[in-house]
């Protein structure tokens, strides 16, 4: 028999990417699943309509914003409630194709069994560039890379492979591991709590792995976008320095050097041609720098604390 998994969307006041990511999920070929919809402190969905679109999908509203990690832990809590045996947590402006989820529960249950697994990442408009495939995390330097970023798709990253990290984006995680890792750490809020997860998992003697083989479609121009607001930034800086902070060894000038470049780098990011003021997305850097040097995590009190 076929292990059931929970599946876990988070909207955010993004009604038509949702659709588009639901729709996508009634043409799966794997069918032991349920649907667990968070309408992230908003009220873009209610629970006839879904129940018209997926009978027996469970409608979750948060009441308030808890950013993607709340918003993922508190379907997470609901998938696991039903006897979920895995998680597949997918970000709302995904699109998985028919045997995505096949492939991500056989890779989870193959001759290296997994307690992540994570899926090839497609770009929507360009379905034969790759987004990413994996994350690779360098605790040296600090650096967080997607692997196979904007590569043409050649059949490269076709083989399992056990990585660093995989992304929230479409993350299948076994039952028993998240009830041990206790979900996303939601004091991240948005961004990175994906790789920390990952890296916590490793850390307890768990494997992660990229499966190619299931592929799911992301929405990346749209995605691109929101990374480069002012929200984006802050969380990106902060969190990026918490991370390595919490995995990352060495002497005290090592970890100054890490903190350094993990600044830079989302600095030159901000500094990129993009919509609104050069300064305001510096600014964010700086921000997000200050508040992970007075310890001031989970969802920032002012607007910046919209998820991206």
């Amino acid at each position: 028999m076929a292990p059931p998994v929970g599946i876990v969307v988070v909207n955010w006041r993004r009604r038509e990417a949702t659709l588009a990511c639901l729709n996508a999920l009634a043409a799966l070929e794997y069918f032991e699943w349920r649907l667990h919809l968070v309408d992230n402190g908003c009220e873009d969905f209610d629970a006839v309509e879904l129940e018209r679109m997926f009978p027996g999908a469970d409608y979750l509203r948060t009441g308030h914003n808890l950013g993607f990690a709340g918003g993922s832990n508190v379907g997470m809590r609901a998938a696991l409630e039903a006897g979920a045996a895995f998680v597949w947590f997918l970000n709302n402006d995904a699109e998985p194709e028919p045997a995505a989820l096949r492939e991500l529960v056989a890779a989870a249950e193959g001759a290296l069994p997994a307690a992540v697994v994570g899926a090839k990442i497609l770009q929507k408009a360009r379905p034969e560039r790759i987004d990413s495939v994996a994350l690779h995390v360098d605790l040296g330097s600090g650096r967080v890379v997607l692997r196979g970023h904007d590569e043409i798709d050649r059949g490269q990253f076709e083989d399992l492979a056990e990585v660093d990290a995989v992304t929230g984006c479409a993350m299948l995680v076994r039952s028993d591991a998240l009830a041990r890792l206790g979900g996303f750490d939601e004091s991240f809020f948005s961004y990175m709590e994906d790789a920390d997860l990952c890296l916590r998992a490793r850390a307890a003697g768990l494997r992660v792995l990229a499966a190619p083989r299931a592929r799911v479609l992301h929405d990346r121009p749209v995605a691109m976008r929101g990374r480069q607001s002012t929200a984006s930034l802050y969380y990106a800086t902060r969190n990026h320095l918490e991370l390595v902070r919490r995995h990352g060894r060495g002497p005290l000038w090592q970890r100054g050097m890490r903190a350094a470049v993990v600044v830079a780098l989302n600095l030159a990011y901000a500094l990129r041609p993009a919509g609104g003021p050069a300064r305001a997305r510096a600014a964010a850097v700086w921000h997000g720098l200050l508040d992970y040097r007075r310890g001031r995590f989970g969802a920032c009190p002012d607007s910046r604390s919209s998820t991206p």
